[in-house]
C-alpha cells in the first residue's frame, strides 16, 4: 500500500518536476545560477523538516500520521502552481512547502518498511517500494508530455502548464486517500531501552559506522549531479521541445522500475555498501560521455539509462545499509539524519553547478563534475570499506 501511494504521489509531483527546468529556463529566461539556488532548494528542502519529523514519529510512534501529512502537504501545494503564474518566487515557494512535504513523510515512511522487514530481504524490500514509487516517477513524466501537447493546442503555453498544475493535484489527492483508507501504522511496543530524543538521534554520529558513512555520503553527494541539470545539457546539446524534454526523466525512472527489485536482491547477497559504491561509478561514466561531443543514441544513454541504474543501486540500498544497523527506536530518526546529510550536500552540489554553469559550457562543468566524483568514491572508500560489508546483517 505504501508503494501504491509512492506510485501515486510520484505521478503527481515528477509532472512538475519534469517541466519545471525546461519552463524556468525557457519560459521564465531563469539564469543557470537561479535554477541551481531552486534545484537546490528544492532537493535540501527536506533536509529542514525530516529529522524533526523523525524525532516526532519515533517519539509517539504516530509514523503513519506523520507521513500522512507530509502527503497532505504536497497534495496541497499543487493547487497553488495556477494561481502564482509565471513568478520565480511564487514558484521557489510551492516548491518549498512542496518539499517539506516530502521531508516530513520520507523517514517514517521508510521507518514503516524498515520495521516491518525481516533483515535478511531488507534490501529486496526497499527495492519492491522503490520500484512501485519510480513506476510513478516514470509514468508522470509522460503524463505531462501528452498533457502539455495536446492542451497547447487549444491556448496558450501558460494555460498548458496550468492544467497540468491542476492534473497533478486529482492525483496526488487520490494518493492521500489510499493512503489514508489502507496503509497499516506500525506502532508496536520496543524492547529496546533507547531514549527517544533528538540529542540520541544525533549521537549516532558518535558511533564509528554512522559517522563514516554520513561523512562518504556526504563526499558522494557533493559530486551528484541533479537530474534537472542533466536534462538541461541534454536539451542545451539536442535542442528539446518542452514535450521532449518532460519524457526524459520517463526514461531515468524507467530504468530504476525495471532494476530497483535485482539491483535490491545483488544488494542483500554480495553486499548493500558494494553496490552503492558501483551506483556511483556508473554516474563517473555517464557525466564523461555528457561533456564529450558522441552521437545523439549514446547521449541519451549516459542521461537516461546509467542514472537510472545509478538510483537502483543507491537509493534504497543506503537505506537498507543503515537500517539494521540503528537501534529500532530510533530507526526513523537515524534514516532521517542519514537523508539530510545527503540532501545538505545534494543543495550545495546544484548551486555548484548552476554557478559554474553561468560562467561556463554545460559540457565543460559536467567533465569537472565526473572529476570530483571519481575523488567522491575514493574519499568514500577510504571511509567505508566495501570489502567489510557483510550482506546478512
Amino acid at each position: 500500500m505504501l508503494g501504491t501511494v509512492s506510485l501515486l504521489t510520484d505521478v503527481s509531483s515528477e509532472m512538475l518536476v519534469a517541466v519545471v527546468g525546461y519552463y524556468l529556463r525557457n519560459v521564465l529566461n531563469e539564469s543557470p545560477t537561479a535554477i541551481g539556488f531552486l534545484d537546490g532548494l528544492y532537493n535540501g528542502i527536506p533536509a529542514l523538516l525530516a529529522i524533526p519529523a523523525a524525532y516526532a514519529a519515533d517519539r509517539w510512534q504516530r509514523r503513519k500520521l506523520l507521513a500522512g501529512l507530509g502527503y497532505g502537504a504536497s497534495a496541497v501545494t499543487k493547487l497553488g502552481f495556477p494561481i502564482v503564474g509565471p513568478s520565480f518566487g511564487g514558484l521557489s515557494a510551492l516548491l518549498s512547502a512542496d518539499r517539506f512535504g516530502k521531508g516530513m513523510r520520507s523517514a517514517p515512511r521508510d521507518a514503516l518498511i524498515s520495521l516491518s522487514t525481516p533483515p535478511a530481504i531488507m534490501g529486496r524490500s526497499f527495492g519492491v517500494h522503490r520500484m512501485m514509487d519510480n513506476i510513478g516517477a516514470a509514468a508522470g513524466p509522460l503524463i505531462a508530455s501528452l498533457v502539455l501537447l495536446w492542451t497547447v493546442k487549444f491556448g496558450s503555453q501558460r494555460s498548458a502548464f496550468d492544467a497540468l498544475f491542476v492534473i497533478a493535484f486529482c492525483i496526488a489527492a487520490i494518493g492521500l486517500v489510499v493512503f489514508c483508507l489502507y496503509v497499516t501504522d506500525h506502532r508496536e511496543e520496543i524492547r529496546e531501552r533507547t531514549t527517544v530524543s533528538l540529542s540520541a538521534a544525533f549521537a549516532l554520529l558518535r558511533q564509528g559506522w554512522f559517522l563514516r558513512t554520513g561523512l562518504a555520503v556526504v563526499l558522494l553527494a557533493l559530486a551528484w549531479v541533479s537530474d534537472t541539470f542533466v536534462y538541461l545539457t541534454l536539451a542545451h546539446v539536442m535542442h528539446l521541445s518542452a514535450s521532449q524534454y518532460a519524457l526524459l526523466a520517463t526514461g531515468t525512472m524507467g530504468t530504476f522500475v525495471v532494476m530497483a527489485i535485482p539491483v535490491g536482491r545483488l544488494a542483500d547477497r554480495i553486499g548493500r555498501w558494494k553496490v552503492f559504491v558501483a551506483g556511483h561509478l556508473l554516474l563517473v561514466a555517464a557525466y564523461v560521455l555528457l561533456s564529450t561531443k558522441v552521437p545523439d543514441a549514446v547521449l541519451l544513454c549516459a542521461a537516461l539509462v546509467l542514472p537510472g541504474l545509478a538510483y537502483a543501486a543507491t537509493d534504497g540500498v543506503l537505506m537498507a545499509y543503515c537500517g539494521p544497523r540503528i537501534p529500532a527506536a530510533l530507526r526513523t530518526s537515524g534514516l532521517a539524519v542519514m537523508q539530510s546529510l545527503g540532501a545538505v550536500a545534494g543543495f550545495v552540489s546544484s548551486v555548484a553547478f548552476g554557478v559554474a554553469w553561468a560562467h561556463s559550457d554545460p559540457r565543460t562543468v559536467m567533465l569537472w563534475f565526473a572529476g570530483a566524483m571519481a575523488v567522491a568514491i575514493t574519499g568514500s572508500t577510504l571511509l567505508v570499506s566495501p570489502w567489510k560489508d557483510r550482506a546478512d546483517v
